[in-house]
């Protein structure tokens, strides 16, 4: 009679504090559980207002989220036992989860009073207590879903699931459906974010929208914690110093502070345990009192949300955040993993398709046509070779990475390219120096020239004579047929062209990933809409002239990214002139850490803060400025 004896007055947090522990070969912390996690204690706890059927919550990884799910399974199996459901994406993870279910209940004494005598009750797909049974199913798999009446469902990493199972419609439908005979279910969904139009985002927006508000240390005003307020000691918010963005030195020095949005006061980790202590979940359109109070009374509704990030996670400092930032900020598809997976945001993609006016929205109305940007430390050029003539672009960079194109346009003859390239120099602002192309890449193409010998062919044959001892080194470019792992590819050297005819000293051709490439131009795009660092920003006109890049935006809009019905996402050219968009990616990608020598950001200037000579020397200037 003690399997159905009723349940005691006590909450999930506490039941878990109580009853769970954490085996050592499945956590870091090995022991009884604790709610060091604080946000979760009304997350477990939302598990028994009568009124609350289901629960989504959108985190970051490694926070807690999942052992939160498991605590309310162990809790039910105790105390309100009733048929589970545990729903997992693939077998693989379903297997793994089955053993770990199966391992909290051996660990402990409470639930393992309930375990059978009888060892075919533990199974991989299926746990058979003395008084209830935990079932486990593949979202892919439609025969796992079928003959289950159940009254809890746990769904887990559920943007993973299928979209459609064929011929039965949408997996999370149908697990649904196995509640439908219990008035008290309780319907559980958990995951990390991913797209806008993923499973748990599209939840999480149906539900309440509860987030945490936790009170500052100084002045106790209660805030939602966000990534874009963390800054580095000492230093104003946003002003993170550009020689202090090392990976390893934020994290190994812990220089990240978290600035409150009240008194301008630094947070830093000691803080962080009394905040998520005395923290409140706040519903989306309620206000919060300084004391901590709802200003709104309010009841739980049948569907509450509760989303929080890495920042309230206690294994999680604001430096470790920090840093994976700064490591990861330049190349898109690892920032991608950083929004979605610490920052629990929705990915959205900012690249669909491209308009007139957030190209003119680029431009930067203090530079001008041809002048330096006083903040550049370095140009690159990158040239396309066509049937008739050359389009190149020249772009400014600063050592943030922040850009300015400031000539772009035609040329007819090689001798106009070795002009731009070798002879040309450009003023810089505010000042009576030049500065000069450092980098260049020639797009060595497969358009037949004005000769019989191919465009591949003459580009081939210049840069080798040419592509280095002139001042700035030139590149053989082009377009990778595939995806590669970073942004580039160095190729082995080639001692011929394709007709045969010799190249001395080899030749080394640079593939570029040029979607990856394109993908990273709108992002630097979108930054300079938006006047952010490492934007990509463009001259102003002429006064009075408001066509002066009709020609530049027509080249930009001449392609746009799609997704195929296969859900492949890919770069589509509609109109026949691209040339100034690649001639864009060029240049981006020569300023790029991954190009051969390193990118910008390595470049000296008298500005850097290190400015003793070595063994007695005096330092050597920009070699790519000098006076007039």
């Amino acid at each position: 009679m003690e399997a159905w004896a009723p349940p005691q007055d006590i909450l999930v947090s506490e039941w878990a504090e109580k009853n769970r522990i954490l085996p050592a070969r499945q956590s870091a912390s090995p022991g009884p559980w604790t709610n060091k996690a604080y946000y979760t204690v009304d997350v477990m706890d939302a598990f028994l207002d009568p009124f609350v059927e289901r629960i989504t919550i959108l985190a970051s990884v490694q926070s807690s989220k999942t052992e939160s799910i498991y605590n309310m399974l162990g809790y039910a199996t105790c105390e309100d036992p009733g048929p589970a459901l545990v729903v997992m994406p693939t077998d693989k993870t379903l297997k793994r989860v089955s053993k770990r279910i199966k391992m909290m209940i051996q660990e402990s004494p409470a639930m393992r009073k309930h375990e059978t005598s009888n060892p075919d009750d533990m199974t991989k797909h299926e746990i058979s207590l003395d008084n209830m049974t935990v079932s486990f199913a593949t979202a892919g798999s439609s025969a796992d879903l079928r003959n289950l009446e159940v009254r809890y469902l746990l769904m887990d990493e559920i943007d993973d699931y299928p979209a459609y199972i064929e011929g039965q419609g949408s997996p999370i439908a149908m697990a649904e459906d196995r509640t439908t005979t219990y008035w008290n279910r309780k319907i559980i969904k958990c995951c990390t974010a991913t797209s806008v139009d993923g499973y748990i985002d599209i939840e999480y927006k149906a539900s309440n929208k509860m987030k945490y508000w936790v009170p500052c240390p100084h002045c106790r005003g209660y805030q939602i914690l966000s990534f874009w307020r963390i800054k580095h000691k000492g230093e104003k918010l946003g002003e993170w110093p550009k020689d202090k963005r090392d990976k390893e030195y934020v994290k190994r020095e812990r220089v990240a502070r978290y600035e409150c949005e009240h008194c301008g006061e630094e947070i830093d980790d000691r803080d962080k345990a009394w905040m998520l202590l005395y923290g409140t979940w706040v519903p989306e359109g309620h206000e919060i009192d300084k004391d901590g109070s709802v200003a709104i009374p309010r009841r739980l509704p049948s569907h509450v949300g509760f989303w929080w990030n890495a920042l309230y996670s206690p294994w999680r400092t604001f430096s470790e955040i920090a840093a994976q930032f700064w490591g990861c900020k330049d190349d898109k598809e690892k920032y991608k993993v950083f929004t979605t997976l610490w920052l629990a945001e929705p990915w959205k993609d900012t690249i669909v398709k491209t308009s007139e006016s957030k190209i003119l929205g680029s431009i930067a109305g203090d530079c001008r046509p041809q002048i330096v940007p006083s903040a550049a430390v370095a140009l690159t050029a990158f040239v396309d070779c066509q049937l008739y003539g050359f389009w190149f672009t020249v772009r400014a960079w600063a050592k943030d990475y922040t850009s300015w194109n400031i000539h772009y346009g035609q040329l007819s003859t090689w001798d106009e390219v070795e002009n731009l390239l070798f002879e040309t120099f450009y003023p810089i602002d505010g000042s009576d120096q030049v500065m000069r192309i450092w980098r260049a890449g020639v797009d060595i193409g497969g358009t037949k020239g004005k000769t019989n010998a191919s465009m591949t062919e003459q580009a081939e044959l210049w840069i080798g004579r040419n592509g280095a001892g002139r001042g700035c080194r030139v590149w053989a470019c082009k377009g990778s047929s595939g995806e590669l792992s970073g942004k580039l590819k160095i190729g082995r050297p080639r001692y011929k062209t394709p007709s045969g005819k010799p190249l001395p000293g080899g030749l080394q051709v640079i593939s570029i990933d040029t979607n990856r490439v394109k993908d990273a131009f709108h992002m630097r795009l979108q930054l300079a809409i938006e006047r952010k660092m490492g934007g990509s920003y463009l001259y102003a006109p002429p006064e009075g002239d408001e066509n002066h890049h009709n020609t530049y935006v027509s080249h930009l809009l001449a392609e746009e990214k799609r997704r195929t019905t296969k859900g492949v996402e890919e770069w589509v050219q509609l109109k026949p002139r691209n040339d100034l968009f690649d001639c864009e990616c060029g240049c981006l990608v020569l300023a790029d850490p991954e190009w051969p020598g390193g990118g910008v950001n390595l470049i000296r200037t008298e500005s850097d803060e290190d400015e003793t000579p070595r063994n007695d020397q005096q330092r050597k200037p920009n070699p790519f400025t000098r006076r007039y």
